[in-house]
């Protein structure tokens, strides 16, 4: 009798705690809505409403059909449809049908996908987008909504709720890990729940942020993209906690300023994001509007060490680099070789950059995106500083990159810089790739030197070698019969670039582009380790536009 009391009161206690645990447990409301930060168009929204979907670069049409049906080989298509993060499309729209469709679309997908719970349609990320943005959007899916429709959203809540409660813990430490755990905070303060259910809730996000938030606030992927899209999820659920009164977990404070601060370091002078390890395509205004949000972060700091990344910053000229490690293991899948990379703005133009990763992923692409010719760093034998695996067991991840990497910042009365070093060339060609940058104050020069030096005393044989600067392909580029190259922006800003070696201007593929991969061109430094072992290069602006 005893033991049965005990069992008991354990099955209360864990309904107490976990108030949806058993399928026939639903919530009876929506407390509050989350709101979305992302940004919005009237134009996406009247194009749904008329059955048109125009997502992941691609207008498809449903014909009247129910498009959660469509058997679509495009994945990025796919995943952005089942993750609803369109509703807040149609949220915006003064359009009076905007309401009925967000109500009807939402009704198609819970008779077709609902309660199969397996699929694409269920996909972790997928899923955990999908969950925020019922949320967020229930006050435009619930407009006109009859109490069956209702009850039924609200058991769709609550499948979601559960179905992500119970595969969160097998899930790898990443961020899409970490995603998950903030829609299940967030669901916590949405639906009527106790108040040891919202701690535990919280307390399970606080030790994710824990895990996977560095202490200069970066994110263990390496990835700037990463630490916006999470802001963007997290300053809604701690605006809800505050609306509603609630206490909001002290570590996600303090864990969220590191991350505000992270993410400006990534800013450049454009208002851009740095394209680094998987970032691609943002807008500059979307940007800002996360990190208007940020209250104490008052100038940008000049290292993430943790990271593994260095800012120098000068007037008008931003110059951002790579000196860090790759993560490791399964977090790697879209890391790239791109140690000593950096990328270059001055005002409101981009002017060196990384090619980026390809806005909606086309696999050849991406693919080639992660290698270091596509970043703008030296190249020894077209061959790139880390490997990538292509086993189709583990996935393509990062199993070789420099062992020893070395950083250290110098500063005098006249300028800035750093000089840094990498061996991820040691093993097979037994050289050591040194980088110095500099930045004058004004920051009107800026230079670099390149040098190949060989592990300890040993002979380098003769290589051939390629310093890429890849160049955005809004800058138009020139070069005089003495081989002087300048770079002229549509503002009218003019740099000249010059070098110990001649320089060549070449063809390029931009991937970071909305609409996706563009053609651009690309500064080149070719040479053999017999000939040159040290080259020296400068940009030099002839004229910046104060506009």
């Amino acid at each position: 009798m005893r033991r049965a009391w005990r069992r008991l009161r354990q099955a209360v206690s864990y309904i107490v705690r976990n108030p949806l645990s058993t399928s026939n447990q639903n919530p009876t409301r929506l407390v509050v809505a989350p709101v979305d930060l992302r940004q919005a168009d009237v134009f996406v929204a009247s194009e749904i409403i008329e059955g048109r979907f125009p997502l992941a670069g691609t207008a498809f049409d449903a014909n009247g059909k129910n498009p959660f049906l469509e058997n679509t080989t495009n994945t990025d298509f796919r995943h952005k449809l089942h993750a609803f993060r369109w509703l807040r499309h149609l949220r915006v729209s003064d359009d009076l049908c905007a309401g009925h469709r967000a109500m009807q679309l939402t009704d198609e997908w819970m008779a077709s996908h609902l309660n199969k719970m397996s699929g694409y349609a269920w996909e972790l990320e997928t899923a955990t987008q999908r969950l925020i943005a019922f949320l967020s959007h229930s006050p435009i899916i619930l407009q006109k909504a009859e109490q069956d429709f209702y009850q039924r959203f609200l058991y769709c809540i609550a499948q979601h709720v559960r179905y992500l409660r119970r595969v969160v813990p097998a899930q790898e430490r990443n961020a899409a890990r970490l995603k998950v755990r903030i829609a299940l905070a967030m669901s916590s303060i949405c639906l009527p729940s106790s108040k040891t259910y919202i701690r535990i809730n919280a307390a399970a996000l606080e030790q994710e942020l824990d895990k996977q938030i560095l202490p200069d606030g970066g994110h263990v992927s390496r990835n700037p993209q990463v630490l916006m899209d999470l802001l963007a999820d997290l300053l809604p659920l701690r605006q809800t906690y505050l609306n509603l009164n609630q206490a909001v977990p002290e570590n996600l404070l303090d864990v969220m300023d590191q991350m505000f601060a992270a993410l400006r370091f990534f800013r450049h002078s454009s208002g851009d994001i740095a394209l680094f390890n998987g970032s691609n395509y943002v807008s500059a205004n979307y940007l800002m509007s996360i990190l208007q949000n940020d209250e104490k972060t008052k100038e940008n700091q000049s290292n993430l060490r943790d990271s593994g990344y260095v800012r120098l910053d000068a007037a008008r000229s931003v110059i951002l680099s790579d000196v860090g490690h790759a993560p490791k293991g399964e977090l790697s899948k879209d890391a790239h070789a791109g140690c000593l990379s950096f990328e270059f703005s001055s005002g409101a133009n981009r002017l060196v950059v990384n090619s980026g990763y390809p806005t909606y992923r086309q696999k050849d692409y991406g693919e080639f995106s992660r290698l270091t010719a596509a970043h703008s760093t030296l190249i020894v034998n077209d061959t790139s500083s880390a490997r990538l695996s292509s086993s189709k067991i583990v996935g393509p991840i990062i199993i070789q990159e420099p062992s020893i990497i070395t950083c250290e910042n110098e500063l005098n009365d006249e300028e800035i810089g750093f000089t840094a070093s990498h061996d991820g060339y040691a093993r097979e060609f037994n050289i050591i790739h040194k980088r110095q940058l500099r930045l004058k104050n004004d920051g009107q020069l800026f230079s670099g030197l390149d040098t190949i030096e060989s592990v300890k005393s040993g002979e380098i044989a003769n290589q051939p070698i390629v310093i890429r600067f890849h160049i955005h392909p809004s800058v138009e580029i020139s070069q005089s019969e003495n081989g002087m190259i300048f770079l002229s922006t549509k503002d009218g800003e003019r740099w000249a670039f010059t070098s110990t070696v001649k320089a060549n201007v070449e063809k390029d593929i931009f991937f970071s582009e909305l609409l996706g991969p563009v053609n651009s061109q690309q500064i080149t430094l070719s040479f053999i380790t017999d000939q040159e072992r040290k080259v020296a290069w400068i940009f030099k602006a002839l004229h910046t536009s104060y506009i």
